[in-house]
């Protein structure tokens, strides 16, 4: 059994979460070979992109809709964007998501194809979700809301300081 403890743990969720994002993109090219975006997407993901921010960008931006997983609401596809990275400079961008979408609300998918999709959906919420459960959110990804309160707590920390000496 893998140790999920520690830095070693939050390698393991990375880097787990990392090949089973290409699994799928896998899957996805072979499904839809006329579309090269799912290709280099692929690409991105397992060669350019650290680990860290691939999972980083999902625990920021659609753990919280992990309901809409659960309950197989189409609008989680729909309202958000499920492949891109925008951190770093990355150009690789919400073009990637508009196909997906596109896809989504085609005919080219059967139920099947919609019951595997959301099966990868559950398994890409549940490596994010235990990650972030132990670990919280990665550095650099974290929500707006969060560094607006950290922010506020330094600048309240600042006061009490200063009231102290």
């Amino acid at each position: 059994m893998i140790s999920t403890g520690g830095d070693h743990g939050k390698v393991y969720y990375m880097r787990e979460f990392r090949n089973q994002l290409v699994r799928f993109l896998d899957e996805l090219i072979e499904q839809f070979p006329q579309m090269p975006e799912f290709v280099i997407f692929r690409i991105f993901v397992k060669d350019q992109a650290p680990a860290a921010d691939v999972i980083g960008r999902f625990i920021r931006d659609l753990l919280p809709f992990r309901d809409q997983v659960k309950q197989r609401n189409d609008n989680f596809f729909l309202e958000h964007s499920v492949m891109y990275m925008e951190k770093k400079g990355y150009k690789n961008g919400k073009k990637n998501a508009d196909y997906f979408s596109q896809i989504w609300n085609g005919d080219q998918l059967d139920d099947e194809d919609r019951k595997i999709i959301w099966e990868w959906m559950d398994l890409f919420m549940e490596i994010a979700g235990k990650y972030h459960s132990q670990y919280g959110h990665i550095k650099d990804w974290e929500p707006e809301d969060v560094l607006g309160l950290v922010a506020k707590l330094e600048e309240e920390k600042k006061k009490m300081e200063s009231l102290v000496t």
